[in-house]
């Protein structure tokens, strides 16, 4: 039990990024205590049934896994100062788009970044330190990162970030890079005025692998100034009026008349992101179909798929919590009237994003004891049988 909120996060994961980024914005005050930490290893991993970060656990002892259920506790809880989630709700669709991107479609240049180039081993090593067991030796500790960097290069080269797709990666990377650039020339935040759930999502990789590491952190602030800046707005407990703050208001974008820089961005992650979508979603529909209609744990990686990034062959990780971050999209475009499904449809037409809205599984990702979960198909009604 404590008296306030203790965030169980770490420096190295994108991830705690965005959940660290909220609580700070939203003067939530909290405790961050280190995942390799004694209560983290002996109570919080048993407890949740897996050693995975963020966790929160909050006063009265209870926990929350995984930053997009901890944010909307806190929405849902009367604690946050403004709502990360757009009250329009065209825009509430394409912020949430972006949650969507932001968690799974800068993984390659992340993971690229991090472990492929031996210059950033002595810092990630350093970072790293509060991800192991504390209280170790440096012979245990370096046996203990060399254990935990091992599983998380495996990985990086399972996702396709070797040494063969690495420029068609930092190709990618760097094009995104320039016209995030220069959209936060002009905007202070991704959707306007103040940040949403979309800022989150983007800023844990752009800034817990991407702007803090150092070799990429010296590529941001070279190439991409103003998304330097943005990591600071970001990272900031205070509310900052900067020359870029200052100019644009506190107005959001209009979607009926979008700025280039954000149409820009839109049709970027179509253009990068949408064949893995697709191939993820293929891969998905043909696999329920032979799953039995009961609740199947939902696995971080349970298969791996191909599509084509720039040209180059890639494997791409199935997972059920991609589903889980797009049914939130779908489900925000469904609730919206219709004069609001409009806007977002002539707007994902004319960036090609309309297989975000269209592809559908068959069946909804859920929760059970802090682990994902496919939900069964619910039986028609007799009413519908009609």
């Amino acid at each position: 039990m404590t008296d306030q909120v203790v965030f169980y996060g770490g420096k190295l994961s994108l991830y705690s990024a965005r959940v660290r980024s909220y609580l700070r914005h939203q003067r939530i005050a909290f405790t961050e205590r280190a995942p390799g930490s004694e209560r983290a290893l002996k109570v919080i991993y048993p407890a949740i049934g897996r050693r995975i970060i963020p966790v929160v656990e909050l006063p009265d002892g209870t926990l929350l896994q995984d930053g997009a259920r901890i944010i909307d506790h806190f929405e849902a809880s009367g604690q946050s100062r403004f709502s990360v989630y757009p009250k329009d709700q065209a825009l509430n669709v394409v912020a949430r788009l972006f949650d969507l991107f932001g968690n799974e479609g800068l993984m390659r240049p992340a993971m690229h970044y991090r472990w492929n180039l031996p210059e950033q081993t002595p810092f990630v090593r350093h970072i790293f330190r509060d991800a192991l067991p504390l209280g170790k030796n440096e012979a245990e500790s370096d046996a203990g990162f060399e254990k935990l960097s091992g599983l998380l290069r495996t990985y990086t080269a399972m996702i396709g970030a070797n040494a063969k797709n690495a420029a068609e990666i930092e190709a990618a990377y760097l094009d995104f890079l320039g016209r995030l650039n220069a959209h936060f020339a002009v905007m202070p935040y991704l959707l306007g005025g103040r940040p949403t759930i979309a800022d989150y999502a983007l800023f844990g990789p752009m800034f817990a692998h991407l702007g803090r590491d150092r070799l990429p952190l010296a590529l941001m602030q070279e190439r991409a100034p103003f998304v330097f800046d943005w990591t600071e707005r970001m990272n900031a407990f205070e509310d900052i009026e900067d020359a870029v703050s200052l100019a644009w208001g506190t107005g959001m974008v209009n979607l009926e008349n979008p700025p280039d820089t954000f149409l820009s961005l839109l049709k970027y992650v179509a253009e990068e992101y949408a064949a893995e979508y697709a191939a993820h979603h293929a891969y998905c529909d043909k696999w329920l179909a032979k799953q039995p209609n009961e609740v199947i744990e939902g696995h971080r990686v349970f298969a791996i798929t191909q599509f084509e990034l720039r040209g180059a062959k890639m494997p791409g990780p199935v997972k059920a919590y991609r589903h889980f971050l797009s049914q939130r999209m779908t489900d925000a475009f469904d609730d919206a009237p219709e004069a609001a499904q409009a806007t977002v449809r002539t707007l994902f037409e004319r960036c090609g994003l309309a297989p975000f809205l269209d592809l559908r599984v068959s069946r909804r990702v859920g929760w059970q004891d802090h682990l994902e979960i496919w939900e069964p198909i619910e039986a028609p009604s007799e009413q519908e049988n009609l």
